[in-house]
């Protein structure tokens, strides 16, 4: 699957009115666990991916700035409530008309559509047990 279809995906599951949006809250959702995963852990899962999604996937959004000004080299969110704040933040910013349970369930399920049933669960056993309960059943 590539990066169009993958959005394509994530905007019919939302309903988000636009590629644009559904484009804007898929880039949030897979900055911020791509970058709670160790390194090596995020290259494992942007070796399954197609080219323009691994771009996708390995971003630099708004997430780089962040780590860098926290001295930061990964995301330690511990609870889902502190990764649901981290989304809602960036909806507001954006003006996105969605709820970031429910975006963040949408590209769980169609990430997890895209790896191997072992990277789901090398995923899985990286996550807080609150977050790991979500990504298991997006």
């Amino acid at each position: 699957m590539n990066k169009g279809q993958f959005v394509k995906q994530v905007q019919e599951i939302t309903e988000l009115p636009s590629k644009e949006m559904a484009d804007d809250g898929a880039r949030i959702v897979l900055s911020l666990l791509s970058h709670r995963l160790t390194s090596e852990e995020s290259k494992n899962v942007a070796s399954q991916l197609s080219t323009d999604m691994k771009n996708y996937w390995n971003s630099d959004t708004w997430i780089t700035n962040f780590l860098t000004l926290s001295r930061q080299f990964q995301l330690k969110y511990r609870h889902k409530t502190e990764l649901y704040s981290l989304i809602s933040n960036e909806i507001e910013k954006l003006q996105l008309p969605i709820g970031a349970e429910q975006l963040a369930t949408a590209v769980f399920h169609v990430l997890k559509e895209q790896i191997s049933t072992g990277e789901i669960e090398d995923i899985a056993g990286q996550l807080p047990h609150d977050i790991e309960q979500v990504w298991l059943a997006a």
